[in-house]
C-alpha cells in the first residue's frame, strides 16, 4: 500500500491534520485517452504524473492529504513503456496493480471498485475517495461510499465522462482532468479510423527480390478489393502461403515493398488500441504487373467456360 509522506518542512502531527484520501486511478482507461491526444515529444506517463502533481496540489487547497494511492492496468499490454510508468506512479506514491485485460472486457474497473469498498472498511480515517475514471461502470461504488458518508470526488475527461456517473456524486463533485495539465499539453483528438501520422509512398524502385512479387500477388488475390488492408490478418495470410524463406518473413517482405514504393503503411487511431494499414501504390509499375497477371488468368479462364471461384478469405 502506497502512503504519502509528510511534507519537507511539517511534523507528522501536522500532516495528521484536516482530510485524508484515497485517490484510485483507472490508469487503463486513462492511457487510452491521453494515447490519442498526446503531442510530439509526450509520453501518457508524463501526461499522467502532471495530472497526478496536480491534484494533489488541488487537494491540498481544501486541506485534503492523499495519503493512499492506486493505479489498475494491463501495464504489460500498454503500448507505452511499462517500466516508465510504473516509475512515474512510484514517485507520485500511486502503487500499480497489475490487472490482467480479457479478450471479453478490461477488468480494471472491478477491481478498483472492489479495493474503494475495501479500503473503506479498513481505513475509517479516509474521508474521501477520489475515482480518476470516466466510465459508468463506477457509479455503484460512487453511491456505495456516499451513503457511508464518505466524499466522493471523480476526475475526469468531460467530454468522455458518464453523464451518469457525473450525476452520481452527490451534486457534480468532479474536477476536469484537463484543467490539471498546462494549456496546450493535449492536441485534438483524432477520430477513430483516422491516420494518426499520414505516409507517402517510397521512391518507385523494382522490387529487390523475386519473393516480393510473390507477396503481391498473395496481397492482390486475398485483399487486392480492399483500399486499406488490415497488416495482422495480411501477415497471417503471407505466412500461410509463402512462409519463411531464405530468411523472408512476413515482415520483412512488407519492408521490401515499402521500401521500393509498391505500398506504405499507417498507423490508424482505434478504440480501444490503435492499429495499422497497408495500402497498395497502384500505379507502380510491380503492382500493375501482378494486377495483370492475376485478373488476367481470371479472365481467361472464365473465356475458357472453367468455374472461377473468388479467393477464400
Amino acid at each position: 500500500m502506497s502512503e504519502l509522506t509528510p511534507e519537507p518542512g511539517t511534523s507528522s502531527e501536522d500532516s495528521a491534520a484536516g482530510g485524508q484520501a484515497a485517490v484510485l486511478v483507472d490508469y487503463q482507461n486513462l492511457h487510452h485517452y491521453l494515447k490519442g491526444r498526446l503531442g510530439r515529444d509526450e509520453s501518457t506517463a508524463d501526461l499522467a504524473g502532471q495530472i497526478l502533481r496536480s491534484l494533489r496540489d488541488r487537494l491540498l487547497g481544501d486541506d485534503t492529504r492523499v495519503v493512499r494511492g492506486r493505479a489498475y492496468a494491463d501495464f504489460g499490454g500498454l503500448e507505452d513503456h511499462s517500466r516508465h510508468i510504473q516509475r512515474t506512479l512510484y514517485l507520485h506514491a500511486v502503487e500499480p496493480v497489475f490487472v490482467p485485460a480479457t479478450m471479453h472486457r478490461n477488468t480494471t474497473d472491478l477491481q478498483l471498485a472492489v479495493d474503494a469498498i475495501e479500503m473503506r472498511q479498513r481505513y475509517p480515517e479516509l474521508d474521501t475517495f477520489v475515482l480518476l475514471a470516466g466510465d459508468r461502470d463506477y457509479a455503484p461504488v460512487v453511491t456505495a461510499l456516499i451513503s457511508h458518508g464518505r466524499r466522493v470526488v471523480v476526475v475526469g475527461f468531460k467530454e468522455h465522462l458518464s453523464p451518469h456517473l457525473l450525476e452520481h456524486t452527490d451534486g457534480g463533485e468532479f474536477i476536469d482532468a484537463s484543467t490539471l495539465l498546462p494549456s496546450g499539453a493535449l492536441e485534438d483528438e483524432v477520430e477513430v479510423g483516422a491516420a494518426i501520422k499520414t505516409t507517402e509512398f517510397a521512391e518507385t524502385q523494382d522490387p529487390a527480390y523475386e519473393i516480393d512479387y510473390d507477396a503481391l500477388e498473395t496481397i492482390e488475390k486475398f485483399f487486392g478489393q480492399y483500399q486499406e488492408i488490415y497488416l495482422t490478418p495480411l501477415l497471417r495470410r503471407l505466412s500461410d502461403e509463402i512462409g519463411e524463406v531464405e530468411g523472408h518473413d512476413p515482415k520483412s517482405l512488407v519492408a521490401d515493398l515499402e521500401e521500393c514504393g509498391a505500398v506504405r503503411l499507417e498507423r490508424r487511431k482505434g478504440m480501444p488500441y490503435d492499429y495499422t494499414v497497408l495500402l497498395v501504390n497502384s500505379e507502380h509499375p510491380a503492382v500493375l504487373e501482378v494486377r495483370e497477371e492475376v485478373h488476367g488468368a481470371s479472365l481467361e479462364a472464365a473465356d475458357d467456360g472453367l468455374p472461377f471461384e473468388a479467393p477464400e478469405m
